[in-house]
């Protein structure tokens, strides 16, 4: 039996460009961004807690527990505080919900520009362990799934939890935070990290030249044995 030739110019061609074509096409996790985000806005107490950046505002996003919707502010305006609530003065950059305005275990609804895979969320909340009553949020439920976070009693600055192998997929997810005894949620900011709706994926023409050049290739090959 003869040994199979080297592959056709043509052929060698097409499965090079396929396959710089599907380098550069590989998806890679980067941050999602957010499109929007609804909620019932924030409260105030000593300082003003709403997210009174949100945009658009429609006359809500200075009133405690409105509806908001089809804008963004606060949650995703890639500011993550450094300091806690009660150190910023009367416009925080911390949203706030609590409990004796009916802000019981606020849910927000995250929109993307479309079907998006969620790799990680991260959250920033505050603990002030009781002063004005701010603890940390006993969990986080993100697209219905609970994720516990653990009291903690002797540290009283800001933090981020990043919730990781999550893989979640759609347009939309909801991101529940739970009180634990205090009265307080305060959160500063909310970040996905995944293949957003408009991230770059192996075309279907692509394939299509990847599976032409191989089947051309097997052929030839086959009629040269």
């Amino acid at each position: 039996m003869n040994a199979a030739p080297p592959l056709r110019p043509h052929l060698r061609a097409a499965l090079l460009a396929a396959g710089a074509l599907l380098a550069t096409s590989t998806v890679h996790a980067s941050p999602i961004p957010v499109a929007s985000y609804s909620m019932l806005n924030g409260g105030t107490g000593s300082f003003n807690y709403r997210d009174f950046t949100y945009v658009p505002c429609n006359g809500a996003c200075d009133v405690t527990n409105a509806p908001l919707s089809g804008g963004t502010g606060k949650l995703t305006d890639g500011v993550s505080p450094a300091t806690s609530w009660n150190q910023q003065g009367a416009n925080t950059a911390w949203v706030g919900w609590y409990t004796q305005y009916q802000q019981l275990n606020p849910t927000v609804t995250f929109f993307f520009a479309g079907p998006s895979t969620i790799d990680s969320v991260t959250v920033w909340v505050d603990n002030t362990i009781g002063s004005g009553g701010v603890y940390l949020p006993s969990s986080v439920s993100i697209g219905g799934v609970n994720h516990a976070i653990a009291p903690d009693n002797a540290n009283p600055a800001p933090r981020g939890y990043t919730f990781t192998g999550l893989g979640l997929s759609g347009s939309s997810v909801d991101v529940q935070f739970f009180h634990s005894t205090a009265p307080w949620i305060m959160v500063g900011e909310v970040s996905f990290d995944g293949v957003s709706g408009d991230g770059s994926v192996p075309l279907p023409g692509t394939l299509a030249l990847v599976g032409a050049a191989l089947l051309g290739a097997a052929a030839a090959r086959r009629r040269a044995a």
